[in-house]
C-alpha cells in the first residue's frame, strides 16, 4: 500500500509546491492536510507491521508446536514393523521439515497480499494519469506473474524430490552415527564417508535441479524487467516533453514504477520459495499418510485381567514371505510358568510379540481371560503384560527415570527397592550422580549386563499379571544371574509367565516347556518329561555347550 500511496502523496505535494511557487508563503493551508495525511499513513503502516509481528510471534510458535506434536504422536503409534522399515533420522527430519516449511508457507503467503494490493492500486493510479500507463503496467504485471507460475510447477516437483533425498541422507547419517562403535571397531571411517557421499551426491544433484529452474525464471524476469522499465519510463518522458504530464505526475509514475518492480521482483523470489516449501512440506506430510496398522477398534474396551489365562485360537501369521504360524492353538493356564525353546527363527519371539499385539493377526484370535486382545485398548493390554527384552534399549535419561518408566507414578523409594532386587543398586550407587546419572543414547554408558538389570528392575516395578522374559538374563554373568534369579522368582509368583531362553538349565523349574521348530510346537511338557521322551528337546539338551543352544 505504501509503495503506491506514498508516490501519490508526493505527487500532490510537488504539484502544490509548483502551484504556489510565486507565493510560497501561502502554501501552508493547502500543504498541511497533505502532510497530516502522510503522517497518518506512516503511523498506520508502522502500526500494521508491528501488529503483524506480534501476531506472528504468538501464532507461528503455537502452530509449529501443534504440527510437531501431531506428527510425533501419529508416528509413535505405528507398529514396530514400521520402524524396522524406516530410518528414525529420516522420520525426525520430516517432522522438522514440516514444522519449518509450514511457517515459511504462511509467511510467504502473507507477502502475496501486499503485492496484489500494490499492483491493483498502481493500475488505478496510473489509469487516473493516463489509461495507456495502466495498460502497460497491467500487461507487465501479468507477464511477470505468468513467468513465475510457469516455472513453479517444475520447482515444486524437484523440491519434493530433493526433500525426499535430503530426508534419506539425514537417515543414513543418523544410522552411521548411531552405530559409531561398530565403525570404530572395524575402523571403517573412510568406508562410511564413501557410503554417505553416495547419498550426498544424489541430494546435491536434486538440489541443483530444483535451484536451476529458479535461476532460469529470474533470467526471464530480468529481461521482462528491463523491457517494462524502459517502456514505462520512455513513454513517461515523451508525455512530459509534450506537456501532458506535470512534474508531480512524473515523480509519481517514476517512484511507483520502481516500487512495483521491486515488490514484484521480491514476489518473484517468494513464489518459487513458496512452491519449494510446498514440495518439501508435501514429502514431509507423507508420513501422516502412512496408515497406522495397529489401532484400537471403535468399540475397544479396557482389558481386565483377573487370572492371566492365554489362549491362541487357530492363529495364522507370516512375517514377510515367511509363514511362521498356521492355525496355531495353544492354551496357557492362569499363573502357569511356561518356557519357550527352539533354534533361532523358530517363532518364539513372534509368539510373545503377538500377545503384545505388536503385529496384526491374519487369522484366528488370542484371548486373555476370555477377552479377544484385538477388541481391547492397546494401552490396557500393554499395562497388563510386562516384557523384559533380550536387548533392552534405554532412554538418554537418568537411571531413575529409566526404571520408573515401568510405572511413572512410582516413588523413588519404590524404584530403589526394585533396583536392589534386580541388583542394580550396587552399580548405580557407584555412578557420579547416583540415580540421577544419565545413561547415554540408547544406554551406551552402561554395559550390556547393566542395561539388562535396569530392564529387569523396570519390569519388576510394574504390576502386570502377565510377565514375558525374552532372554532376560542372557547378558549377565553366572554369579549375577544366580542372584537375580531369586528376584525373578519373586516377580513370577502369582503371575502367568512366559520365558524364552537358549540356556535350557534356566527352564528346569518351569511348569511346562513348549518346544518350537519352524513355527510349530513339536513337543511340550516339563523338563524331566521332555528329557524322558528322547525327542527334539533332549537333542537340544545334549547339543548344548556351556548351557547354550547352538545356532
Amino acid at each position: 500500500m505504501d509503495a503506491t500511496v506514498w508516490p501519490y502523496l508526493l505527487r500532490l505535494v510537488i504539484d502544490t509546491f509548483t502551484q504556489f511557487d510565486a507565493d510560497r508563503a501561502a502554501v501552508w493551508p493547502a500543504l498541511k492536510w497533505l502532510l497530516i495525511s502522510g503522517a497518518c499513513l506512516l503511523v498506520f503502516v508502522e502500526a500494521a507491521y508491528r501488529a503483524r509481528d506480534f501476531i506472528s510471534a504468538r501464532a507461528f510458535p503455537q502452530m509449529e508446536a501443534d504440527i510437531r506434536m501431531a506428527m510425533f504422536d501419529h508416528i509413535q503409534h505405528h507398529s514396530p514393523r514400521y520402524f524396522n522399515e524406516h530410518f528414525a533420522g529420516s522420520l525426525s527430519n520430516k517432522v522438522s521439515d514440516m514444522t519449518t516449511q509450514a511457517t515459511l508457507l504462511l509467511q510467504n503467503l502473507t507477502m502475496f497480499i501486499p503485492a496484489v494490493a500494490t499492483s491493483i492500486l498502481s493500475i488505478i493510479f496510473f489509469y487516473e494519469v493516463n489509461p495507456l500507463f495502466a495498460m502497460i503496467l497491467g500487461g507487465w504485471i501479468v507477464l511477470h506473474l505468468g513467468i513465475c507460475f510457469a516455472f513453479t510447477k517444475k520447482c515444486a516437483h524437484y523440491s519434493n524430490i530433493h526433500g525426499e533425498a535430503r530426508s534419506s541422507l539425514a537417515g543414513k547419517i543418523v544410522d552411521s552415527l548411531t552405530n559409531n562403535f561398530t565403525v570404530n571397531l572395524f575402523f571403517r571411517f573412510r568406508f562410511e564417508k564413501r557410503q554417505i557421499a553416495t547419498y550426498q551426491k544424489d541430494e546435491q544433484h536434486k538440489n541443483y535441479l530444483a535451484r536451476r529452474y529458479v535461476a532460469w525464471m529470474f533470467l526471464c524476469l530480468s529481461i521482462l524487467f528491463l523491457g517494462g522499465a524502459f517502456s514505462i519510463n520512455g513513454f513517461m518522458i515523451t508525455r512530459w516533453m509534450q506537456g501532458s504530464l506535470t512534474t508531480g505526475e512524473i515523480i509519481q509514475i517514476f517512484n511507483t514504477t520502481w516500487n512495483v518492480i521491486m515488490v514484484l521482483w521480491f514476489t518473484g523470489e517468494i513464489i518459487p520459495q513458496f512452491f519449494q516449501s510446498l514440495g518439501i512440506a508435501g514429502q514431509a506430510l507423507s508420513v501422516m499418510e502412512d496408515p497406522q496398522d495397529l489401532l484400537d477398534t471403535p468399540r475397544a474396551v479396557p482389558l481386565a485381567v483377573g487370572k492371566g489365562e492365554i489362549i491362541f485360537e487357530n492363529v495364522s501369521f507370516h512375517y514377510g514371505e515367511k509363514q511362521l504360524f498356521q492355525n496355531k492353538a495353544v492354551h496357557i493356564q492362569a499363573g502357569e510358568n511356561v518356557g519357550l525353546v527352539g533354534y533361532s527363527g523358530a517363532g518364539k519371539s513372534t509368539f510373545v510379540n503377538l500377545i503384545l499385539r505388536f503385529y496384526p493377526l491374519e487369522k484366528g484370535r488370542i484371548l486373555i481371560d476370555g477377552q479377544d486382545i484385538a477388541c481391547v485398548t492397546l494401552e490396557s493390554l500393554r499395562q497388563q503384560v510386562a516384557l523384559i527384552p533380550q536387548d533392552p534399549v534405554l532412554f538418554h535419561r537418568s537411571l531413575l527415570d529409566n526404571i520408573r518408566y515401568g510405572r511413572t507414578e512410582a516413588s523413588k523409594e519404590e524404584v530403589i527397592a526394585v533396583a536392589k532386587l534386580a541388583h542394580c543398586d550396587e552399580f548405580i550407587r557407584r555412578c557420579p550422580e547416583g540415580y540421577d546419572s544419565l545413561v547415554g543414547e540408547r544406554g551406551t554408558k552402561l554395559s550390556g549386563g547393566e542395561r539388562q538389570r535396569i530392564a529387569i528392575a523396570r519390569a519388576m516395578l510394574t504390576t502386570a499379571p502377565i510377565l514375558i522374559l525374552d532372554e532376560a538374563t542372557s547378558a549377565l554373568d553366572s554369579v549375577t544371574e544366580r542372584f537375580i534369579q531369586d528376584g525373578l522368582e519373586k516377580l513370577m509368583e502369582n503371575r502367568t509367565t512366559l520365558v524364552i531362553a537358549h540356556r535350557l538349565s534356566t527352564l528346569a523349574k518351569m511348569d511346562r516347556i513348549l518346544v518350537f521348530d519352524q513355527g510349530k510346537i513339536v513337543e511340550q511338557g516339563s523338563h524331566l518329561e521332555l528329557l524322558a521322551k528322547e525327542g527334539h528337546y533332549q537333542r537340544m539338551w545334549q547339543m548344548q555347550a556351556g548351557g547354550f543352544l547352538p545356532s
